[in-house]
Parts: structure tokens; sequence; C-alpha cells
């Protein structure tokens, strides 16, 4: 049913109402030519969020397979004759908490008049979010029994009766606490009796962190300075990671019907056994996401206004959080079952690791990245012309560009097969802003001037180099990356054809395709913006600012990025660009204050 296919009711509804705590003092001590300061923080978070199981039902009407149906999808809806009717048990609530305890201390030092040295270190007791009801539920693989593995068909349903189909999961805590329990409510029959309790409360263990930070500052003379510093940063995971995990048995369920009517949608026949559907689960080991960041720059006032700086940043993360499938079919199975007549082929789910489930994608944190960058400045900060400069080169290089980043399916826990430049690079980044006061009429007097008079003009230029993209290609397990042929990449190209497409072609059957990650840049962005305005002053105490603003001044073509299609070797639209940013526009405003 074209159309209506994603017509969606109220469990789609968030209830998110969130409270923060945070109670800290800080205490300076100056004593000769040291300056230290010591402070504490306590933070507790409280957000009451729903799961938004799919509790008012969702509705498949297609006649494929359904005795009842009138042969037409629309009018089986009209009838309320469905092919399938899937409605969760509940709608969770989870109650989730979260306390950080920190504290400081640094020393800044003056060790000479042109000398200055601070040093500390931070403390975190960093603790995991959890819910008061206890009603997380995770997949520990450490607790997945093959002796207790459920047996799937070739069709991909399980065998009924034959082993445990929540096998590896565990509900966070020993139990629900007492005055929890008209809060939380657990199915408790059949394998959902099974799921033992048993993990830690927020799924992963509290950790203490420890922060070390230096830096100083040094004056050459009374015009230039060197500066230069380093840090460790550590950062708590967002609740994303752990707000679905209220929506796993036995917490929730899910229950199938088939080939009935709306008027009693659970007397049709029960669906058949199906493989737990995808999803989500958090490592049970997993480390706190850190990055050392560090810089070293010197800086120079220069006479008239004039104020340049030159900087090398840099960072390294260590334990970043991915999300791959570990329930992914090795490449080896899927490529030897691709290659069976299709009348003998089996799902996928009957070729994964943990049998009776789909995909478990969990967050791991074992990325890592790295980012160097030469970062360069100047400005003009007095007279009625001013300008601002700034230029960075730099290269974001990573295996893991965000926390719901996945495996390739060619190549499952190799991250240097998944390392190259991150989503977010930018090669080039040049960024120019002008001001300019008009000093014509200034000081002609009378109407000329209140009129003609005062006006500033502004502009901003930014030039940025394109984002890098991954090829892919087809094969006979789907979409995955692309074969390198050798060939040039970077061509003279259009938004027909923006590189050489020679360069890539399908992977094979038998190994990884050789493409890497990163190998295409995409389009840059270049725009000047431009903005006039002046003030009229009358009555004493009223204002009124006329303001122009013109938008891509010059009207260039900006290309957005690719589309998935024009990164696939086996479209036609390969190496297609197929949108652009927005034209020259303009804007007029005006401005009244009294």
């Amino acid at each position: 049913m074209t159309g209506f296919a994603q017509i969606h009711g109220p469990s789609f509804a968030l209830l998110s109402p969130t409270t923060d705590i945070t109670v800290q003092d800080t205490l300076t001590w100056v004593r000769g030519a040291h300056s230290v300061r010591s402070g504490f923080a306590v933070s507790r978070n409280r957000k009451d969020q729903n799961g938004r199981g799919n509790y008012f039902g969702s509705i498949a009407f297609n006649p494929a397979g359904n005795p009842n149906s009138t042969g037409n999808g629309l009018a089986d809806a009209l009838l309320g004759n469905f092919r399938t009717y899937n409605e969760a048990s509940a709608d969770p609530v989870g109650f989730f908490r979260f306390t950080t305890y920190q504290a400081f201390v640094s020393d800044t030092w003056r060790v000479r008049e042109n000398l200055s040295i601070e040093a500390g270190v931070r403390y975190e007791y960093s603790t995991p979010t959890y819910t008061q009801g206890n009603n997380l539920v995770n997949f520990d693989p450490s607790r997945y029994d093959p002796n207790q593995a459920v047996r799937v068909q070739a069709n991909g349903l399980l065998v009924p009766g034959v082993g445990n189909r929540f096998n590896g999961l565990v509900i966070a805590g020993d139990e629900i606490p007492e005055d929890q329990r008209g809060r939380v409510e657990l199915l408790s029959t059949g394998d959902y009796a099974r799921i033992p309790f048993g993990a830690p409360r927020g799924l992963y263990d509290a950790q203490n962190l420890f922060m070390p930070r230096l830096s100083f500052s040094y004056s050459l003379n009374a015009a230039t300075v060197i500066r230069g510093g380093a840090g460790l940063f550590y950062d708590k995971p967002e609740g994303n990671v752990i707000f679905s995990q209220l929506n796993l048995p036995p917490v929730l369920a899910n229950e199938q019907y088939e080939n009935f009517n709306l008027n009693a949608p659970s007397s049709g026949a029960a669906g058949a056994i199906a493989a737990v559907g995808d999803i989500n689960a958090l490592d049970p080991n997993m480390q706190l996401p850190a990055q050392m960041n560090f810089s070293v720059g010197v800086q120079r006032e220069l006479g008239g206004g004039y104020f340049v700086e030159a900087t090398y940043v840099g960072n390294r993360g260590e334990h970043l959080i991915r999300q791959p499938d570990v329930n992914r079919a090795p490449f080896d199975a899927l490529r030897a079952n691709a290659a069976l007549p299709s009348a003998q082929r089996v799902s996928v789910n009957a070729l994964r690791p943990y049998a009776g489930y789909s995909a478990i994608r969990m967050r791991i944190s074992d990325a890592d990245s790295t980012y160097n960058s030469m970062q360069l400045y100047a400005t003009k900060r007095r007279g009625d012309f001013q300008f601002t400069v700034s230029y960075t080169l730099g290269k974001a290089l990573t295996n893991a560009s965000g926390n719901g980043d996945n495996d390739a399916p060619e190549a499952v826990g190799d991250l240097d097969y998944l390392y190259g430049p991150a989503t977010f690079d930018r090669r080039h980044a040049f960024v120019n802003t002008l001001t300019y006061r008009l000093p014509w009429l200034r000081d002609h007097g009378g109407v000329l001037e209140a009129i003609a008079g005062g006006w500033e003009v502004s502009s901003k230029y930014r030039y940025q180099s394109g984002q890098y993209f991954t090829a892919t290609g087809n094969s006979s397990i789907g979409n995955r990356r692309a074969d390198y042929t050798g060939a040039e990449i970077d061509i003279d190209g259009d938004e027909f054809k923006w590189f050489n497409t020679a360069a890539f072609t399908n992977p094979p059957d038998d190994r990884a395709g050789t493409a890497t990650v990163g190998q295409i840049e995409g389009p840059s962005f270049k725009q000047m913006d431009i903005s006039m305005r002046k003030n009229f002053r009358f009555g004493g105490r009223y204002n009124v600012t006329p303001i122009i603003d013109v938008f891509n001044l010059f009207d260039t073509v900006n290309f957005a990025n690719f589309p998935t299609s024009s990164l696939d070797a086996n479209n036609a639209a390969f190496g297609t660009l197929t949108s652009a940013q927005p034209s020259r526009s303009f804007q007029f405003g005006v401005r009244f204050d009294f």
C-alpha cells in the first residue's frame, strides 16, 4: 500500500522529563608565586523515559500468503484483513539515574617574570546510567551457552521446544528492588523465566578516572609568547547507548498473529517462532572513551593592531565506542551459501554464531583516532578596516567516526580495514572576515551625513575542502567495499562524473575489496556573504538599524555530498552528484532599539 506504509500511532510518543542536580565548591589559595585552586562537584541526573515499544500494534496488509485477502492490499486494509499483526506487551518506563563525583587540584606557578606553568589533576568517579527498577537487559556473549542453543531451520525459523530462545540475555542487578515492584513487571513464563539477573546495574562497571593537565606560557619579549599544553579527558557515553535496553525480554514481549481480521487480532494463527529481532547491547567490559589533547603555538602582537598566531594542535583518542554486529554471519559462510543453488540456500539467521538471534549491535570501546593540524591566524583589531584570517591544515584518522559505526561484512573485527579519514575530516579550512566602516561623509554634517554617512560593510568568505567517501560495490552477499583498480581517482570532474569511476569495480566473491576508507574526496564548499548596516539615531534614545544581507554573493555552485547510490560501483549513478547547496539569497531587516 504505497503512501500508507509509514503511518505511526501514539506508541512513538516520547516521555522524557529530566532533572539535573549539582553541588559544587571551589577554593583558591595564593602563596608567593603559587596560586592553588581545588574543588569538587557531585552531579545527580534523573530521567524518566519510556521505551516506545510497539504497544499499539503494527499491521501489515499483504495479499501474498493471506488466504483471506481480496487480492488488493488497500481493500484488505479497509476490511481489516491483515497478513500479520504484531504488538508489544507494554511501553516500559526506565527511571534512569546516575551520579558523578568529581574533584580537582591545580597550581599556577609564576616561575619567573616571563614564565608561568600550570599543573593539575582531575579525578572523576564515573558511574554508568542505571534504572531504579533494574529493568535493563543486555546480551552478554560470556553467558551464551551453546548447550542451550536453539535449532534454526533453513528458513530462519526456530524448531519449537528446542533450546532457550533467550540464551545469553541477562537482567541488570540482583533483583527488582522491593520499592520498585509496583513500577516494573517482568514476564515470567516459558523461556522468559530462564533469563537470569546478574549484570551490572548500568550494564558495565563504574570507573575511577584520573586526568592530568599541564600547560605553560613563556614570553620571549613584550610582543611574543609561546604557549603549550596537554591534558587527558574522558567522556561518559550518551544516554542513547542504554535507553533501548528497556525493549528486550523479559521486560517486553512481541506477539505476532497471522491471517485474520482486526475485530479480533489474537484469534489469528500464532506467528511462527522466528529469531529474536535486531537488538542492541553493551560490552560488559566497556571502557570509557579517552582523549589526549596537546598543542604548542607562538603568538605575536604587531604594530597597528595586527596580531598573528601559529599553533600545532593534535589529539589521540582511545577506547572510542562503535557498534558492530557481533552476531554477523562469517564472510566465508555467507560466500559459500551464496554459491549454492537458490533452492539450497539457507537464511542468514541460520549462519549466525549466536543461534536464535538476528543482528546484535553491541557498543564496544575498541576504536581509536588521531588528529594533527597546523592552525594559522591573523587579525587587525583597530581602525576603520578590520579583518580576521584563519587557515587550518588538519587530518583526522579513525576506525569509528561515530558510536553507531558498524563492521564491514567482509572483515568483521578487522579495525585496520576500517581505518581511514573520519567522516568529519576536512583537510583544508579557510575563513576570512572583513569589516569596513566607510569614512565617506562621516564629518560632513547635516542631512547628507545622517542618510549616507556612517555605513558599515562586512563580509565573510569560507572555503572548506570536501568530505572523504568510500566506494562500494555489489557481490553475491550484497553491498560491500569496492575493489580498487589502481587508476587515478581525481579528475577535473563535474556533477555527472565527479571522480574517475573506472578506478573502482565490484569486489570479487572470494575476498574483501581493496578500496580503502576515504579514497574519494567529495565536493568542496566556497561561499562569500556580505552585509551592510547603518545606525540611525533620533529622539535622543531611539535607534533604527536597517540591515542588508546577501548570502552566496557570487552565486557559487556548491554541490551537496554523494547519495549512497552514487558511491556504488554497480549503480548507473556511480560518481554522480545529485543536489546542491542553496544559491544566492537576499535578506532585508530592520532593528529598532528604544
